[in-house]
């Protein structure tokens, strides 16, 4: 397997973790690309404004903003950051 296909399997396993809405499988992804203390501060933040959108906009529309957020944010950062770890991993 060349290391083209193995960065590229590597990054897809992290997009799957990050997308799967639970803060566990998202702290997995962080923990695999030596981001976790980032990823932990991100969780919090994320069910903070999460919790704050519930509570302040009615059940089905709420979870409607909120899911996203809980999703998206980390999948962003998962993505920069594996990207950014892969390629320090090709320098040496």
């Amino acid at each position: 397997m060349e290391k083209n296909d193995r960065d590229e399997k590597f990054l897809k396993i992290q997009m799957i973790l990050a997308v799967i809405p639970t803060f566990v499988t998202q702290l997995i992804a962080f923990y695999r690309i030596k981001k976790l203390a980032y990823g932990i501060i991100i969780e919090i933040i994320i069910f903070f404004v999460d919790l704050v959108i519930q509570m302040s906009i009615s059940w089905p529309f709420g979870m409607i903003i909120a899911l996203p957020v809980s999703v998206l944010i980390p999948l962003y950062y998962v993505r920069k950051w594996t990207l950014e770890f892969d390629r320090t991993k090709s320098v040496f």
